[in-house]
């Protein structure tokens, strides 16, 4: 018997409908289905901020599922790479390049996933810390507790799967940064901001950016500047064992975002640091599609396909 906890996106019906047949269907099968709750957008007035995952974890886990979009997937990141839960993403999205499974097959993919038929890829997470000013962002707090390792003990990081974006605060004007490798200076911009993108995020916003992509397997994190002023606007990549960092400069102030969602608000002086996490995300791949083929689809979704 397995337990599989499920996600849903609480403003999609359709993903609500399939989260209830699913947790039947699991049932039937005497498998456990645990239901995380997400806070719809209608809380967002009470204690609770909409999409909030009100205090869930995977602990006891076989395997998680997402029934939403991209941004339902990251929710379940912090949690599946902490509890080294396999996650397996249902796409009720548009673009959905995290997702592997169309609503419609997700009962053949849970046969095979349960089964252990299915691919399950190592994908390469990304550990990000801050010093200096960090106003932290209310709501849904994914950071986690340091270890020793990742940063000392008690501080707080946040897991990327995606990329982590040091971005401008004021519309209509760029921030200052500084950027630096293994703690040796490289380069400063007047940008939008500056994205530190992993092999799996190398095709959201570093792709967006004018940045590479890279084999989600490949050991490497991708560092870009998003529309830099007068300077020069390649992205740089990094082996897995190097440290990006990127200062704020004065004066005007910066956000931190974590995979699509703000961590807080850096003033200048602020540094944050990212480098790959120990460990693995696991992701089931249900479909037999090659990475070239993963991405042609994606890519292509809605325009050649």
């Amino acid at each position: 018997m397995a337990t599989v906890a499920i996600l849903v996106n609480p403003a999609r019906s359709d993903a609500a409908r399939l989260a209830t047949e699913t947790a039947a269907w699991l049932e039937h099968r005497h498998h456990e289905a645990r239901l995380l709750e997400l806070a719809p957008a209608d809380r967002a007035e009470g204690h609770v901020p909409a999409g909030d995952l009100c205090g869930a974890d995977l602990s006891g886990a076989d395997l998680a599922v997402s029934l939403g979009g991209d941004g339902t997937f990251l929710r379940l990141v912090p949690l599946a790479y902490r509890a080294r839960v396999p996650v397996l993403g249902v796409n009720f999205g548009r673009l959905g390049y995290l997702l592997e499974v169309e609503p419609w097959a997700l009962f053949e993919a849970l046969e095979r996933t349960l089964s252990g038929d299915a691919l399950v890829e190592d994908r390469l997470v990304l550990a990000v810390t801050v010093a200096g000013g960090l106003a932290q962002a209310r709501g849904d707090d994914r950071s986690l507790a340091g270890d020793g390792v990742v940063c000392p003990e008690g501080e707080r990081w946040w897991v990327a799967l995606n990329e982590m974006v040091v971005e401008k605060t004021v519309p209509g004007h760029m921030v200052a940064l500084a950027t630096a490798v293994d703690g040796e200076e490289f380069l400063s911009y007047n940008a939008d901001g500056v994205v530190v993108a992993s092999p799996t995020g190398s095709t959201a916003y570093n792709l967006s950016a004018g940045g590479p992509v890279l084999a989600p397997n490949l050991p490497a994190m991708v560092m870009t500047p998003v529309a830099p002023h007068l300077a020069i606007d390649r992205s740089l990549v990094l082996r897995a064992d190097q440290v990006a960092t990127v200062r704020v400069l004065p004066a005007r102030p910066a956000v931190l975002v974590v995979d699509g969602r703000e961590a807080g608000r850096l003033s200048p002086s602020a540094e944050v640091s990212c480098r790959v996490a120990p460990g693995w995300l696991r992701v089931v791949c249900a479909s037999e599609r090659s990475f070239a083929g993963r991405l042609r689809r994606a890519l292509t979704r809605g325009v050649v396909e």
